[in-house]
């Protein structure tokens, strides 16, 4: 709890110290998370034309973020580079993402364009210069909360996203926390802009960001090192449910999953009879597929080309049916003693429990 107290009077003093340009998504991106926002962005006579540094409040704001950074960021992104080694350009596919694009973006961190899919709807981008001081205190204290939970799990979890997503006192839906991901990564917010799906086309379109109602999906423009990126944060259901009958949304399913794929903390859904076309999606298109034990069951990973065990498993999370990813199980017995896995990936916390599948068609 001290921790939790300790950033939220920091990262109110960085937010109430200055006044901001509304209209920028960076300067909101930066101040999510803490960083300085340069004086070109703030209407304060004194500081004009000269850039704001770091002051300490911002550095002791970024402590949930450096735990994660030495924890899981870091020897994530090393283990990346010596096994995945992905090319630069093209597109990949995260379905059951939520908002963590922290992960993707280390894991394929030169692509050109990122497509998450969650269930929950994006929501608009959060000014708090423009809300009540209670409004704005009820945003950044659960701003926080999650920052750090992430920090600590490496993960969502599904209830606190459907929570966050419902309270319209917080407001935290996905969309901030995505923007406060990129500017931590290092990347400038130039845009965010609402999708809608156009049945025609069975893609999306930018929509006016003045309606309210049509923040249910995003594209967040981003740029790094003058390489301009596109995020793009769909909400869908992805279940039979909904995709057996939007042949149009389906059709945008089969095209996105022909892309390398990212499966992680996905509550072993895939394998449920009732997620059988986003399943099948994958299973059949796509080119490179690296997951934990949450997503595929083995016999699905075998059929898409030879699959490569890292870290250890023996079962799956107490919270799932036993009885799954058994065939993953044997095939990690069999394969003898694995190398750990040198970071936290999913709900496996222990070491000796932390497993990635990596599939290459």
């Amino acid at each position: 709890m001290r921790l939790g107290n300790l950033l939220l009077s920091i990262v109110l003093t960085s937010y109430s110290a200055y006044a901001v340009a509304a209209t920028d998504p960076d300067v909101l991106a930066r101040e999510y998370v803490g960083l300085p926002v340069p004086s070109s962005t703030v209407a304060e006579p004194s500081v004009a034309g000269k850039k704001r540094s770091a002051q300490p409040q911002f550095n002791q704001g970024r402590v949930a973020w450096d735990s994660y950074e030495k924890q899981i960021g870091k020897p994530l992104r090393k283990w990346t580079s010596e096994v995945i080694a992905q090319p630069p350009g093209g597109t990949v596919f995260y379905p059951f993402s939520g908002p963590d694009f922290v992960t993707v973006a280390q894991m394929f961190p030169e692509a050109e364009r990122y497509v998450m899919v969650a269930i929950q709807p994006a929501g608009e981008v959060v000014d708090t210069r423009a809300m009540s001081p209670m409004a704005a205190l009820a945003f950044k204290s659960k701003f926080n909360l999650e920052w750090m939970k992430f920090g600590y799990l490496g993960f969502f979890r599904t209830l606190d996203l459907n929570e966050n997503t419902a309270s319209t006192k917080a407001r935290l839906t996905s969309t901030p926390v995505m923007m406060a991901f990129a500017s931590a990564l290092g990347f400038h917010v130039e845009s965010v802009v609402p999708l809608r799906f156009n049945p025609d086309t069975a893609d999306f379109d930018p929509v006016d960001a003045s309606n309210q109602t049509a923040w249910t999906s995003v594209r967040i423009g981003l740029v790094k090192n003058e390489r301009k990126v596109t995020l793009d944060y769909i909400a869908m259901d992805l279940s039979d449910g909904f995709l057996k009958s939007h042949a149009p949304e389906l059709s945008w399913i089969k095209k996105s999953a022909g892309n390398p794929t990212l499966l992680k903390a996905a509550s072993h859904l895939l394998p449920k009879p009732y997620f059988s076309a986003c399943r099948a999606a994958i299973v059949d298109s796509a080119p490179l597929l690296i997951q934990d034990e949450t997503g595929l069951e083995y016999a699905d990973l075998k059929k898409m080309g030879t699959v490569s065990l890292y870290g250890r498993f023996s079962g799956v999370f107490r919270l799932f049916n036993q009885n799954s990813q058994r065939e993953l199980a044997a095939a990690y017995l069999k394969a003898g003693q694995q190398s750990v896995l040198p970071f936290a990936f999913s709900y496996q916390k222990s070491p000796n429990q932390r497993s990635l599948q990596v599939v290459r068609r």
